[in-house]
C-alpha cells in the first residue's frame, strides 16, 4: 500500500484568513464570559465540550506496529501515565435529557519527549488528543467556523423547535444567505445532522475520532480509539436512559469505572489518496476500504473510583487540545489550525475567569490525587 507523503500535502492559504481568525477569537472570548450569566452556574464554561463527565487515571501503553505505523511516540513500545477527560459536545450545562449525544474523549499523555507545538508552553511534557463519537466533523475553514459558532451555540434548542428549526437549517446550509446555491454547505450538513444520529450509550463503548488530520511522522493520519473487544464485552450498562437519570452519561461512567478495568485500542488510519481522503474537507469520511485501521497504542483504565465532586472539578479545569502535540504529529487542515489558538485563547479566558491555575501538570497524581 503506497501512503501519501507529509510533504505532499499543501496547505490551503485563504485571503482573510487571520482577520477572520481574530474574529472568531474574539467571539469565542466574548461567549465565554457571557457564560457564567447564561449558564447560571458562577463560573465561566467552555463554549464546546462544556458539561464534564469525569477525568480517569490511565495508561497508554506504546506497542509494536508496522514501520509506517510505528512513528513519532509510537515508534518505540513503552508507556506514557495518562488521564482521560468524558464531556458532552455542546457548550451548556443541562440534564442529558437536554443534550445532544455528541460526546468527547481527551487524552492527556504524560513525560512525552520533545518540544511541544504550543509556543506558550514548549517545555511541557503533555501531549494531547482529543477525539469525538462520530466518523465526521461540521466546519472545515476559519469562515465556516466564524459562521457556524453562534450557530452550535443554540444547540439543541434550535432543533428541537419546529419554528426554529428550518431557519436555523437554512443558516447553516448557506451561511447565513451569504453563499450561492452551488457553494451550499452540504457536505457539513449532512456531517451536522449525522450528530443527531449518535445513540446515548455508555460513554465507555464509543468509538472516538479525531475531528482532523494529523502528520503522522513520514505520512498523514487520523486517530481514533475503540474499545477492546474484551472490554466491550465486559460493560455492564449499554444503552444510558437520559429521561430517568438527567445525569446518566456520569452516573453510568462511574459505576463501571469503579466496577472493572477498561482498555481502548488507539488506533492510526493512514492516507493513501487527497483526493479521495481529503485534509481539509473534515466532513467526508476517510473510507476503510482504502486503508484500515491499525492499532499502534492500548488505552488502560484501571477499576477506580471517579464518584467524588472534586473529579469533575479536576476534568473541568482540565486543558484539552490538539496543538499540545509534536513536530511529528503536527496537525494539518485549515480548521486545525483555526484550533490552536481558539482553544489557547478560550483557556486562558475561562482559567482566568474561574480562577484556575493555567499550567500543564507532569503527572495525573496533580489532577487525580
Amino acid at each position: 500500500m503506497d501512503f501519501v507523503k507529509f510533504e505532499a500535502y499543501q496547505p490551503i492559504e485563504r485571503p482573510g484568513y487571520e482577520e477572520e481568525l481574530a474574529e472568531v477569537v474574539r467571539n469565542v472570548g466574548q461567549r465565554t464570559r457571557d457564560s457564567v450569566r447564561t449558564e447560571g452556574v458562577g463560573r465561566a464554561v467552555r463554549t464546546a465540550h462544556g458539561k464534564s463527565y469525569g477525568l480517569v487515571k490511565a495508561t497508554v501503553r506504546i506497542l509494536e506496529a508496522p514501520r509506517a505505523y510505528a512513528q513519532g511516540i509510537f515508534a518505540q513500545p513503552g508507556s506514557f501515565d495518562a488521564v482521560v477527560r468524558y464531556s458532552n459536545g455542546l457548550g451548556h450545562l443541562r440534564a442529558d435529557s437536554l443534550l445532544g449525544a455528541a460526546c468527547g474523549m481527551g487524552i492527556k499523555m504524560f513525560g512525552v519527549p520533545g518540544r511541544s507545538l504550543l509556543h506558550d508552553e514548549a517545555e511541557a511534557t503533555t501531549f494531547d488528543l482529543n477525539l469525538i463519537n462520530n466518523r465526521v466533523f461540521f466546519a472545515n475553514t476559519v469562515h465556516d467556523y466564524l459562521m457556524i459558532e453562534p450557530l452550535f451555540a443554540q444547540l439543541p434548542d434550535a432543533l428541537l423547535n419546529p419554528a426554529t428549526r428550518r431557519q436555523w437549517l437554512a443558516d447553516f446550509l448557506t451561511r447565513q444567505g451569504t453563499l450561492e446555491r452551488d457553494q451550499w454547505l452540504w457536505d457539513e450538513l449532512f456531517a451536522m445532522m449525522s450528530f443527531t444520529q449518535v445513540p446515548r450509550k455508555n460513554l465507555l463503548s464509543y468509538t472516538y475520532n479525531s475531528m482532523g488530520a494529523f502528520r503522522h511522522g513520514d505520512y498523514i493520519a487520523k486517530i481514533r480509539t475503540a474499545p477492546t473487544q474484551q472490554s466491550l464485552a465486559g460493560l455492564a450498562h449499554g444503552d444510558v436512559d437520559v429521561l430517568a437519570d438527567g445525569e446518566a452519561f456520569r452516573n453510568t461512567l462511574v459505576t463501571e469505572a469503579g466496577e472493572r478495568d477498561h482498555a481502548f485500542d488507539l488506533q492510526v488510519q493512514l492516507n493513501v489518496d487527497l483526493e479521495r481522503m481529503p485534509v481539509d474537507n473534515t466532513s467526508v469520511e476517510w473510507p476503510e476500504q482504502l486503508s484500515p485501521w491499525v492499532t499502534v497504542a492500548r488505552v488502560d483504565i484501571p477499576r477506580q473510583d471517579i464518584s467524588r465532586a472534586d473529579n469533575l472539578s479536576a476534568a473541568d479545569s482540565t486543558s484539552i487540545t490538539p496543538w499540545r502535540s509534536r513536530e511529528e504529529h503536527r496537525p494539518i487542515g485549515e480548521i486545525m489550525r483555526v484550533r490552536e489558538e481558539v482553544y489557547r485563547r478560550s483557556s486562558i479566558e475561562r482559567h482566568g475567569i474561574n480562577g484556575q491555575r493555567r499550567q500543564e501538570p507532569a503527572t495525573s497524581a496533580e489532577l487525580l490525587g
